[in-house]
């Protein structure tokens, strides 16, 4: 038995190693940084569609209704990873999903305005400083944290994953089948919006405030 497990756990290991070595990736920032990591290409282009729903896609890039559940999704994906991970769009065009290394940390703020929801370091109630707000600054009931990313870092560059622990080959391996899963539950709610809706143009009025001069007479 002991022979079969050890015949087992090489095989395993070589599929692991494989599989991270030969995984996609891309630039964190840019090409002049030369760090990469795990990435996703998802230009229209290199996606596996009809016609007439590749033709459609395109109408659908600058419509952010259209990313307000791949936000929700990768959001997911951070806060399951206590935000020591987190995804991207990164490229020219936006076109490829990467992953980033990342972390939070306390931001300080004590209080928060109970109408515009502006955070301030003051420590106890008072009336909200913002021009214009009749809100209230209440204390914060828990800590609040600042969420932040390392687009210039890279995630095993040039590593050898044959010297891995199998342990942490596991680790790793569990983590990116896991970011491939949320690029698949990404381009899945990207084709299922574009499916279901079509882009209009309207005109729409937007306020906006400006100063001007009052006679005082």
């Amino acid at each position: 038995m002991a022979g079969t497990e050890s015949v087992i756990t090489m095989a395993s290991r070589e599929r692991f190693v494989e599989y991270l070595a030969n995984h996609f990736r891309y630039y964190t920032m840019s090409s002049w940084n030369r760090s990469t990591s795990y990435a996703r290409n998802v230009k229209i282009h290199h996606l596996t569609l009809d016609p007439e729903t590749r033709s459609r896609t395109y109408e659908f890039l600058d419509i952010p209704e259209a990313f307000e559940e791949i936000n929700e999704l990768i959001e997911a994906f951070s806060r399951g990873h206590d935000y020591r991970w987190h995804v991207g769009f990164n490229g020219r065009s936006n076109g490829y999903l990467v992953l980033y290394r990342g972390g939070k940390e306390k931001s300080g703020y004590k209080t928060r305005c109970n109408v515009c929801g502006r955070l301030t370091w003051y420590e106890t109630p008072e009336p909200c400083h913002v021009e214009a707000c009749d809100g209230t600054l209440e204390p914060l009931s828990e800590e609040h944290y600042r969420v932040f990313t390392y687009p210039g870092k890279g995630v095993d560059d040039d590593v050898d994953f044959s010297e891995w622990a199998t342990e942490d080959l596991e680790d790793r391996v569990r983590l990116i089948r896991e970011f491939d899963r949320l690029c698949d539950a990404c381009v899945r709610s990207f084709i299922r919006f574009v499916k279901t809706h079509r882009v209009e143009e309207r005109e729409i009025l937007v306020p906006k405030t400006m100063r001007v001069a009052v006679n005082l007479r």
